[in-house]
């Protein structure tokens, strides 16, 4: 497997950190599953943020998914809260995809949360890829090609819990696989030489430390796989 970046980005060393990292993982309910075509809609987003502060790094993580009843306003104005920072570095795995996705639902042309990104005016663009024989590798494949853990749901299941307005375990998924797209992140930095390598080093050291000491589902799906290896 051969990971890429298609970033868009003003940084002139994208892959070095910002001050503030902010991951994103849009979630997407498979509707077109059992018609044997490729329809997804959005239906939220985890984030998490990690934030340098000298030697320390301050993780937070946080998430919105819509029932099936909330309007996309709710969504956006989430995503502003989040998104919308001076100098941070916005990254997710097949980014634009997961942008274009968001302004699908009604509102986004005109969100602010879309347009900074898009227009990347506030931020750095980071959008994470992989491929394999020359064709694109899912976030999940990717995950598990790298031995990094992800959100064991399955389209199905996420569906179900929503159509359910059981979002709250949505929301378990989403922000594992949000850490799980920090550690593609971390995996990307150390595989590009020796600077990233330290980089991605001292970066998964607090993310260690972060985990372990939270009790959530979310940490609890990476703690042990990430003390068991080098995160």
């Amino acid at each position: 497997m051969r990971l890429g970046s298609a970033a868009r980005t003003r940084n002139p060393s994208p892959m070095l950190p910002s001050p503030i990292m902010t991951i994103l993982n849009v979630v997407e309910l498979d509707i077109g599953r059992h018609l044997g075509i490729d329809q997804r809609i959005p239906i939220g987003a985890a984030i998490l943020t990690a934030e340098l502060r000298g030697t320390a790094v301050d993780f937070t993580i946080d998430s919105c998914i819509l029932r099936p009843t909330d309007m996309a306003e709710t969504l956006f104005a989430w995503l502003g809260q989040h998104v919308i920072r001076e100098g941070a570095t916005i990254t997710g795995y097949r980014l634009k995809a997961a942008i274009t996705s968001l302004a699908s639902l009604p509102g986004g042309d005109d969100a602010p949360a879309l347009r900074a990104m898009t227009a990347c005016h506030r931020q750095y663009l980071l959008d994470l890829s992989a491929t394999s024989a020359g064709r694109p590798v899912s976030f999940r494949e990717a995950c598990e090609q790298t031995g990094v853990a992800c959100s064991p749901a399955k389209p199905e299941q996420i569906f179900g819990a929503w159509v359910r307005y059981d979002v709250a375990s949505i929301e378990e998924h989403a922000q594992a696989d949000a850490i799980a797209t920090f550690r593609l992140l971390l995996r990307r930095l150390a595989s590009i030489n020796q600077v990233g390598r330290s980089i991605a080093d001292a970066l998964g050291n607090h993310l260690r430390v972060w985990l372990d000491q939270r009790d959530d589902p979310a940490a609890k799906a990476h703690v042990d796989d990430v003390l068991s290896s080098a995160g």
